[in-house]
């Protein structure tokens, strides 16, 4: 029966200087701090220089707070894409974390082609050719159809082969480019 009741006080004693531990150590760690960040600019277009996100970091007052509590990984960047700017917290901030979106978008770029319109006669013996001429600034031109009778090689010249049934077809112009918008231009084919 002693036994039990010193193993009982043991067992409370032990419970005791638990707590006071837990309670001193609650005490002694500093609770996580937040913070807000953002990007002065977040989207951008294209415009072949280099970028560098500027980063903004205040607490949850709108006091703007000194670099030593936070880290930024920014990087320089360039081409078009969407990148990520991770904030982490230091000191009594250490444990917040906040990722920013930086995006630049590609640019526009104006293409024209010579006709959007070609009109042939139905010719059952022999082919008929036409050329389009394709202007823009940047990229690799490449052409489709919606018909096997309708061929256009790499410079642009259309072929409609002999003995093609009256109708409208389509060609499809493509532009395409790093960093820029792809361009797509409709020519109607119209055999009579």
């Amino acid at each position: 029966m002693k036994s039990l009741k010193r193993i009982a006080l043991i067992f409370a004693s032990l419970m005791m200087i638990l707590s006071v531990s837990i309670s001193v150590y609650a005490k002694e760690s500093p609770a996580k701090t937040s913070f807000k960040a953002s990007l002065k600019q977040s989207v951008i277009t294209y415009d072949g220089k280099t970028h560098k996100p500027s980063v903004v970091v205040t607490d949850l007052k709108g006091k703007k707070l000194d670099k030593k509590y936070y880290t930024a990984n920014v990087k320089k960047v360039k081409n078009a894409g969407v990148y990520i700017v991770t904030v982490k917290g230091k000191g009594k901030y250490a444990g917040s974390v906040e990722k920013l979106t930086y995006k630049i978008n590609p640019k526009k770029q104006k293409v024209t082609v010579s006709k959007d319109k070609i009109t042939v006669k139905y010719n059952r013996r022999k082919a008929t050719s036409q050329t389009l001429k394709v202007s823009k600034q940047v990229g690799k031109v490449t052409y489709t159809t919606n018909s096997s009778k309708i061929r256009v090689n790499k410079n642009g010249r259309i072929t409609v082969a002999k003995g093609t049934q009256k109708g409208v077809y389509r060609v499809t112009v493509t532009v395409k480019a790093t960093n820029y918008r792809t361009v797509n231009k409709i020519v109607k084919i119209t055999v009579k």
